[in-house]
């Protein structure tokens, strides 16, 4: 039988209340449950109006059928390979067994059309969207996907474009919860920002403390020498570069135009050098510590003066961002 009308309209009879009739399909010889055998429920006698009412039996062999027609009733069952089983539905009954018989051959297919797996992922594959490649269930048979590669599925990533650890899972550590991963952080252990690669930037009003001309470091005439005063302001740079651990600076070496201009040159970078040495003795790390001299050619003060020239015989200190 090619086809067979699932509902089948007759002409309407009124005054019945709707009927339910539910049950299931089973194979006699093996007790199959028996999915997609078509169940249809019409009149015992056709004698007046109402309407057929059919349905494929679902999942475990499953039906669920409502008409309004009166007492008797008769439920006619078809499966390919089986026989076609006709039974009478008297008043009051309103669940039924329907066991059929199938052909050898028939039931073979039929059992392993409604238990082959073939990707052995516990889904069958009549609900399976992914039959060759074993999934998940609650992703109807396909595997999650995994947008980062990082062996964490996307159901279970907390950051499915970011890689990480299954153990944080799936997103990149951040001891210090910065919000800069470890991996990309230069101070993994300290809280700082993007901007500054994970380490804490020096608050600005420290930065202009330092960098302000009220702490340029002065130097007499002709000399690298640091006095007290010097001193004083560079254990100051000292407390802040052992506070953020991370910070580099710059030192620049400045002269006035007492000497030659060569000799100027020379001893802007001697005075430079002085005041990392003697950061350096103070255990502030070398490799933060960066000098250049500049000579006379970036004066701020007038060197016709004597108090232009005292200005300008200078070492200023930048923080490196």
């Amino acid at each position: 039988m090619k086809t067979l009308l699932l509902t089948l309209l007759l002409i309407p009879i009124m005054g019945f209340s709707q009927i339910t009739i539910s049950g299931i399909v089973k194979d006699k010889e093996t007790e199959t449950l028996i999915e997609n055998a078509i169940v249809v429920l019409k009149p015992f006698r056709i004698k007046g109006g109402g309407y057929y009412s059919g349905k494929k039996t679902e999942k475990n062999g499953v039906f669920k059928l409502s008409t309004n027609y009166n007492y008797p009733m008769q439920l006619v069952t078809t499966k390919k390979g089986c026989e076609t089983k006709k039974i009478k539905i008297k008043k009051g009954n309103t669940y039924v067994e329907v066991i059929i018989e199938c052909d050898a051959e028939s039931i073979k297919e039929i059992i392993k059309e409604q238990t082959s797996d073939v990707d052995s992922d516990g889904v069958l594959d009549r609900d399976d969207d992914c039959i060759d490649q074993a999934g998940d269930a609650k992703n109807k048979g396909c595997p999650w996907p995994d947008n980062d590669n990082d062996g964490v599925k996307n159901e279970e990533d907390d950051c499915i474009d970011i890689a990480g650890p299954a153990s944080n899972n799936g997103c990149p550590l951040d001891q210090d919860g910065d919000g800069v991963p470890d991996e990309e952080d230069n101070c993994p252990e300290e809280v700082g920002t993007q901007k500054n690669s994970g380490c804490p930037i020096v608050p600005l009003k420290f930065t202009e403390f330092i960098e302000s001309d009220k702490n340029n470091i002065l130097f007499t005439a002709s000399s690298s020498q640091l006095d007290s005063d010097a001193k004083f302001t560079l254990n100051s740079v000292k407390t802040l570069l052992d506070f953020y651990t991370k910070t580099s600076i710059t030192i620049e070496g400045y002269a006035s135009t007492d000497g030659s201009t060569a000799y100027n040159q020379k001893l802007s970078e001697e005075r430079a050098m002085e005041i990392k040495n003697y950061l350096v003795s103070n255990n502030i790390a070398p490799e933060r510590l960066s000098i250049i001299g500049y000579g006379e050619s970036r004066p701020i003060a007038n060197n016709s003066t004597t108090d232009g020239r005292a200005r300008n015989r200078r070492a200023q200190i930048k923080i490196n961002l």
